[in-house]
């Protein structure tokens, strides 16, 4: 290799391939800089060069055609690369570098030459703006100025480039199926495509003054930004004619002022040409000096309006959500920065409030995504118009939402626009003739009450929607200390459970159905324990919270019915009648899919017949959008023959409606009506009245918590099927089951009545 390497030449490399335009061809834009530059200089050639691992490639040229490219060691660009500056070779054939150069010694016999370094990355020159003519010559500070203008030109066309592959990428990774975002993406791809049509030399043009006369003379170029015939005679007046006022002014002051101080400048202003289109121009200027006087000013007019709207387009994509035209987390986590370090100044207050949909899941499943979707829109618009034009509506993503209320003069305000903001959200709206509900749970924090920055803040307000969500949606919670300590045990508890899932520390314990009619054991309902190494055994209400965690309740699900089957598997061999065994199963092992395929299967991995297995579900599982799944599970199930038991009837949404609905076949009688039937006439009456209801309708009746003798006469007296609870055993490990059944005394499990009980009070 016989050409020097600039210092950091991987980098530099790699920076020239991340831009992906070497085998892009030529730039019509930037042929059109190397023509100007040409004029300009008055030189026979210009051209733009990319410099590569062994080669230069031309992206733009004008005084010759036949040329794609050279080698790097032919290249001047080679030497560009390596000057932070212009380099300049005055006479080539004094210059050793370049003394025996192909194109010096040959066509096109290069004798002058001056090549500007493009770098996008400061130190990484990427290749250069080169210059060049037959004969040699000295350049002029104002001729170097202009060069160094013309280099900015490329680089922002590079830059550009840059933006806009950026801006495809990532319009890529968008959700292709949100109309609103189809729709941006076609109009930015529009824009892009007449910005690269119309970046030509009409879009950049030469000027130069005169000082002395006031002559002004302007290239073609100039004339097409204006939108005036070339060639028209123009004057100073006529140019600032076209900028509004203050722009006028504010160049007038700035040109005064580069006079007197004899120092170039660059200003962007708004302009309107001569068709009355308003458009922002970059105007650049050189001036020339001789002695003390300053004979001439010159530079460049860049019409740059496509460019600063692409760029403008491409922030807000990059800051804003597609759907509803909100602020995103990160623009909005900017926003929340700025607010709080005002309110420290002010001694003002911020609030954060972080709203979720309550029905927004329910939405999406049943009438699907282009509901969701305008359920989304309607409460953005909702929210924006809760709050002031200081505060911020942004949407973090799925149904969750931020506002952000700044300049607050007491947090108890923010609990206010809380109440509000609900108020705002309870009423529904309709959608393709349907009425949707935008009701939402609102977590409220404030500062510095609650935290002093944005991620402690978001953090508690996260921590205040959880607790809002669990009181029953629908409300506002503020956030106290006292959640975090909540919500830091909630964590360590399911990390807890986890570790224990794995060294298989849950099991099954057992207690036994008794017949009140006979006393015999007819089944076992499955108790979950947890044999925690260091407490000992725990039950439910030690761990019961972990069942919000839908994978872990899964989990646990799974776990339950896998180690049921196995001690039913057992029993059989043994030749214990246990008759069945009951298990209990979240919503979310539902939700999952596949419930009855995964239970006959383990069934049947056992062999066991379906009817030794009782599914017990609560009432909470067939509400909301999972009934259907729900419905049709329990079906699948009764009908391969295993029983379906509802569990605590009658302590939340009981509903006559279930029972016709679902496939029930026994109606568990809750431990909180039996445990005081020997005292409360209301809780005996609705005993009673449970019981009659599952002899109307054929539906067999347990009483669980049964622990006294009189509680079974008076649930035998009154007709109830079955009982369990501690007056006959409490759940055992699956080893005692055989034992306990083994020794079981029926007739002394028989409850007896010698004469009729009166529970009316």
């Amino acid at each position: 290799m016989k050409f020097p390497l600039p210092e950091h030449e991987a980098e530099r490399l790699a920076e020239l391939y991340a831009l992906d335009v070497l085998d892009s061809g030529r730039s019509a834009a930037l042929d059109g800089v190397c023509e100007l530059a040409r004029q300009m200089l008055r030189l026979e050639f210009a051209c733009v060069g990319l410099v590569d691992r062994s080669r230069q490639l031309f992206v733009a040229q004008s005084g010759f055609d036949d040329m794609e490219g050279t080698t790097r060691e032919d290249s001047f660009s080679t030497w560009t690369i390596l000057s932070r500056d212009i380099l300049v070779v005055p006479d080539t054939t004094k210059d050793l570098r370049f003394a025996d150069n192909h194109y010096v010694t040959g066509p096109p016999h290069i004798r002058f030459y001056i090549g500007a370094p493009i770098a996008l990355r400061s130190g990484l020159n990427i290749g250069s703006l080169c210059i060049f003519g037959r004969e040699p010559r000295e350049i002029t500070a104002a001729e170097l100025g202009i060069v160094r203008h013309l280099a900015n030109i490329i680089v922002d066309q590079f830059r550009l480039h840059e933006a806009t592959r950026r801006a495809r990428r990532e319009l890529e990774h968008r959700r292709t199926g949100q109309s609103l975002l189809e729709m941006q993406s076609r109009e930015l791809w529009r824009r892009q495509t007449l910005l690269a049509q119309t970046e030509r030399l009409a879009k950049v043009g030469g000027w130069e003054l005169d000082v002395a006369s006031g002559r002004l003379n302007w290239s073609d170029g100039v004339y097409r930004i204006y939108g005036l015939a070339p060639g028209k005679e123009t004057t100073a007046e006529i140019a600032l004619s076209h900028f509004p006022p203050e722009a006028r002014t504010q160049y007038v002051r700035k040109f005064e002022a580069a006079l007197r101080h004899r120092e170039p400048f660059e200003i962007e202003l708004p302009f309107v040409n001569a068709q009355g289109h308003h458009r922002l121009v970059r105007k650049s200027c050189e001036l020339e000096v001789d002695g003390d006087r300053v004979v001439r000013a010159f530079g460049i007019l860049q019409d740059i309006t496509e460019q600063k709207e692409a760029e403008q387009r491409m922030w807000h994509m990059a800051n804003h959500d597609a759907l509803t035209g909100l602020p995103n987390r990160g623009l909005m986590r900017d926003k929340l920065d700025l607010a709080l370090r005002r309110a420290r100044r002010s001694g003002k207050h911020v609030a954060v409030l972080l709203a979720d949909l309550d029905q927004f899941k329910d939405v999406n499943d049943t009438l699907g995504h282009d509901a969701g979707d305008a359920l989304l829109i309607e409460a953005a618009r909702r929210l924006t118009n809760c709050v002031s034009e200081v505060d911020t509506v942004a949407r973090l993503g799925g149904d969750e939402f931020i506002i952000l209320l700044a300049g607050l003069d007491n947090p108890s305000d923010a609990m206010v626009e809380a109440q509000r903001i609900l108020a705002a959200l309870s009423s529904p709206f309709v959608c393709r003739r349907t009425a949707l509900s935008c009701r939402g749970s609102l977590g409220v924090t404030t500062a510095p009450d609650h935290g002093t920055d944005a991620s402690t803040l978001l953090k508690n307000a996260d921590i205040a929607l959880y607790r809002a969500k669990a009181a029953g949606r629908g409300i506002a919670v503020e956030y106290d200390p006292q959640m975090q300590q909540a919500t830091e045990t909630r964590i360590q508890l399911s990390a807890r459970v986890r570790l224990a899932l794995e060294n298989g520390e849950f099991l099954p314990y057992y207690q036994p159905k008794i017949c009140l009619n006979t006393g015999t054991i007819v089944g076992f309902e499955a108790l979950l324990r947890w044999r925690h190494p260091r407490k000992g055994l725990l039950g439910p209400q030690e761990f019961g919270q972990i069942f919000e965690d839908p994978d872990l309740s899964v989990a646990i699900g799974e776990r339950l019915l896998q180690l049921t089957t196995r001690d039913m598997a057992s029993w059989v061999r043994l030749g214990c009648a246990f008759g069945h065994v009951a298990i209990n199963v979240s919503s979310p092992e539902f939700t999952r899919g596949e419930l009855p395929e995964r239970m006959l299967s383990a069934l049947d991995a056992a062999g066991l017949p379906p009817e030794r297995l009782v599914v017990e579900v609560t009432e909470t599982v067939f509400l909301g959008r999972t009934a259907e799944t729900v419905r049709q599970s329990l079906q699948t199930l009764h009908q391969a023959g295993v029983f379906i038991a509802l569990d605590d009837f009658g302590t939340g949404y009981a509903s006559l409606t279930h029972l016709k609905q679902f496939p029930v076949d026994r109606i568990k009688i809750d431990r909180s009506f039996v445990h005081d039937i020997e005292h409360d006439i209301d809780d005996a009456a609705i005993v009673r009245a449970v019981i009659n209801l599952g002899q109307s309708l054929g539906i067999e009746i347990v009483a669980e918590g049964v622990e006294t003798a009189a509680q079974a006469a008076f649930l035998r007296l009154n007709g109830c099927d079955f009982a369990q609870g501690f007056l006959y055993s409490k759940a055992l490990p699956a080893t005692r089951v055989p034992s306990l059944i083994k020794g079981w005394n029926a007739a002394e499990a028989v409850p007896h009545v010698t004469a009729p009980l009166d529970w009316t009070g």
